[in-house]
């Protein structure tokens, strides 16, 4: 059932304005910023977003209670809708390396592959942290009394970042990853990516059984 899920869950959201404006937004950063890398930045961080824009959607279609009285499990609807958020993550991605191949095409400049790679794989981490924070809050509460939590991943990566400086603690870990290839550094982003997708399925999944609709 998760298939049939996942379309009806795209077909819900996916084609609305507000959802195609925010794609055309990562091709608009890779155009005007045609920093290597910066688009593809702007995709995981719109995506980050867009996590609350399914709920929102349910609420206002009382899509909610239906789910409720659909012949299907709570487990096939979490993973339905975070495969629909990597479905959106993935088009934004794909748009975001186009533009940024385009544009570096039109100006006659050369991209490294490295740094597209890091790129991605930093915007795969961080899409995976916003999963994990956001979908469990908002499969338990909804979209009304949780939505601050699109914020969450920006604060949370933010606030991370001001400890590591604050304590000096960021020093290490560039020693550590500086001199590390580029393959060792894709690989964690993936990982954490994927980590992150875990947990929220499992998470989202406790939590949204105990959840009354």
């Amino acid at each position: 059932m998760i298939p049939v899920f996942l379309r009806f869950d795209l077909q819900s959201w996916f084609p609305r304005r507000q959802t195609l404006l925010t794609l055309l937004l990562v091709v608009a950063v890779g155009i005007i910023l045609p920093l290597p890398g910066m688009a593809i930045i702007a995709a995981a961080l719109v995506t980050s977003l867009m996590v609350s824009t399914p709920f929102l959607g349910d609420e206002r279609g009382r899509l909610d209670t239906l789910y409720g009285v659909l012949p299907v499990s709570r487990g096939s609807i979490v993973a339905g809708r975070a495969l629909s958020l990597v479905v959106y993550y993935l088009v934004a991605t794909t748009l975001a390396v186009g533009a940024t191949v385009a544009v570096a095409a039109v100006r006659g400049s050369s991209i490294s592959p490295s740094i597209l790679l890091l790129a991605l794989a930093a915007g795969a981490g961080f899409v995976g942290i916003s999963l994990a924070l956001q979908l469990p809050v908002f499969f338990r509460i909804g979209y009304s009394r949780g939505r601050l939590m699109a914020y969450a991943p920006t604060i949370v990566i933010a606030g991370g970042a001001w400890v590591l400086q604050a304590t000096g603690l960021h020093t290490p870990l560039l020693d550590i990853f500086a001199p590390a290839p580029t393959a060792a550094l894709v690989a964690v982003g993936v990982g954490i990516g994927a980590l992150g997708l875990l947990i929220a399925l499992g998470t989202s999944t406790a939590s949204y059984r105990t959840r009354e609709l």
